[in-house]
């Protein structure tokens, strides 16, 4: 086993995964520099941000719900340190649930633990394409109709 291949996928993919969760919190207007308020076009149902693009950056339905728990979740922090510590604090956080569970899929599908018996991240024959997006059906996961007809 090569730990030296080992150990640069890991910082790589760390460093990866903050700097694609810090551009996701940026699109919903949480960014190193502090916390946007929504523009006044809002609503309930649809909140925009101004990103400095062209047209606001809209956040609907559970994303909503997903950026006022990241918020909560910095302003929590926030009040044992400064912001940007804090923000900083919490992109790694969740940049780390997400490799260990990354990870954690990897080696179920590896040692044939998952209910499926279906490779999520790889192929079974060496393609490129996970399994699960070469054969979705095979998974038994329930698909809407909808979803079925995107997918043929």
């Amino acid at each position: 086993m090569n730990k030296t291949a080992i150990k640069n996928f890991a910082i790589w993919a760390r460093n990866k995964l903050i700097a694609d969760i810090c551009y996701r919190a940026g699109l919903m207007g949480i960014t190193e520099k502090g916390i946007a308020d929504p523009l006044p076009q809002s609503t309930l149902d649809a909140q925009f941000y101004d990103i400095g693009a062209t047209e606001p950056y809209l956040v609907a339905g559970e994303a909503i719900k997903q950026r006022r728990q990241l918020v909560s979740a910095i302003r929590e922090k926030e009040t044992d340190t400064d912001y940007a510590t804090a923000y900083q604090y919490i992109m790694e956080e969740v940049a780390y649930t997400w490799f260990n569970r990354l990870i954690a899929v990897r080696f179920m599908e590896v040692n044939d633990y998952l209910p499926s018996h279906l490779r999520v991240l790889s192929s079974e024959s060496g393609k490129v394409e996970p399994d699960l997006v070469t054969t979705p059906f095979d998974a038994e996961l329930p698909f809407t109709a909808e979803e079925e007809a995107q997918i043929i």
